[in-house]
């Protein structure tokens, strides 16, 4: 391969995102999605179950310039020990521009948070969007509404010595929202992400590293949480069987305590979660069938790390090509693991709760 799509390969690492690569043409992806999890008796959360139909249009105007929409409809519920509380709508719509000022080497990103999801929540709604924000459990929204935000990014990718090398960083605003008589402001996030990437045989080795860091959130005039740093590590080993195509990864983030700022200054908990898993690609005619396995494990505590959860999921998903520009993706994935009760501190009790779960989609990707 060569030294330019290796360049290409960085650029993407270092961005994280679907469109740091130019789409062949205007593109849209939709469908529906549910998730289920049910959790052992005893537990503080009997299930939590949601069901969403994304949007996405990526719409490349030319080699250098590229546009994306998404957004999803959702709804969720958690059912807890005695209440059931269910948050339904629009969530908040993500726009962004990709520009490359110099193809396959420097790049330049803007996106825009914009507000249309949920702005208002119950005591009974806000437990059900702490239950889908998990750190161990993914769902497909996790997160209903975080107000206007608008993010600026610069990448830059070069070869070196045989590896294809890409550093991005970018800086997130927030805007501001009424909570009651105050407005509230999520401090600013700026971010910096390193990548490699370089041809083993026939294979590929992928290498990342994320670091973030956040301003102070203010209610009012007055700044009341520091969230904690944050650094993500990833690596993947890509290399070819016969007619499939084999993945092996793993990753880690880890987040620092964050500090309560209102009244006694506190730490809250730091927490990190570890994940590893095997990804195939087979191809069958015009069809592609992807198996999946992934592990992880969720730590959490104060002084030091305790074991909070674990996650075992085995999932497939088979793209079935109707003709040369549309798609059927249906997938389901199967989750077993368990959490831990949480202590009056907020620490992981030695008490663990078994769950099973499941997630099922159908989506259509079409090109124009």
């Amino acid at each position: 391969m060569s030294a330019r799509h290796l360049i290409a390969g960085a650029a993407a690492i270092a961005l994280l995102g679907p469109t740091a690569l130019v789409a062949q043409g205007p593109t849209g992806i939709t469908g529906v999605e549910a998730r289920g999890v049910t959790y052992q008796s005893g537990f503080v959360v009997k299930s939590v179950s949601e069901v969403s139909i994304p949007f996405v249009l990526l719409y490349p105007v030319n080699p250098r310039l590229t546009f994306d929409l998404g957004g999803r409809w959702a709804t969720a519920t958690r059912k807890g020990l005695d209440t059931t509380a269910t948050i339904s709508g629009l969530t908040d719509i993500q726009a962004r521009g990709v520009y490359q000022i110099v193809p396959d080497l420097v790049a330049l990103t803007i996106s825009a948070n914009l507000p249309t999801g949920k702005s208002n929540l119950t005591g009974g709604q806000l437990l059900t969007a702490g239950a889908i924000a998990s750190d161990l459990l993914p769902y497909p929204v996790a997160n209903f509404g975080s107000g206007f935000n608008l993010t600026s990014g610069v990448a830059l990718a070069v070869p070196v010595g045989g590896w294809a090398l890409g550093v991005a960083g970018s800086y997130r605003v927030n805007g501001s929202f009424t909570t009651g008589d105050s407005s509230y402001k999520a401090g600013g996030e700026f971010r910096l992400r390193l990548g490699a990437d370089r041809l083993v045989g026939q294979g590929r080795i992928s290498l990342g590293l994320t670091f973030s860091t956040f301003g102070d959130d203010n209610l009012g005039s007055s700044p009341i949480f520091q969230s904690g740093k944050r650094y993500i590590g990833q690596g993947s080993w890509s290399f070819p069987i016969g007619n499939a195509g084999l993945q092996v990864y793993a990753w880690d983030m880890y987040r620092s305590p964050g500090t309560e700022l209102l009244g006694l200054t506190q730490s809250t908990q730091k927490s990190n979660v570890l994940a590893f898993g095997t990804a195939a690609s087979v191809q069958l005619g015009p069809n592609i069938l992807r198996p999946q396995i992934e592990f992880r494990i969720h730590t959490l505590g104060d002084s030091s790390l305790a074991s909070a959860g674990k996650l075992l999921s085995l999932g497939v998903q088979y793209e079935m090509a109707l003709n040369g520009r549309i798609a059927l993706l249906p997938s389901v994935r199967f989750d077993t693991g368990n959490e831990n009760a949480l202590g009056a501190n907020g620490n992981p009790t030695t008490q663990a709760f078994s769950f099973t779960g499941w997630n099922a989609a159908l989506m259509v990707r079409a090109r124009m």
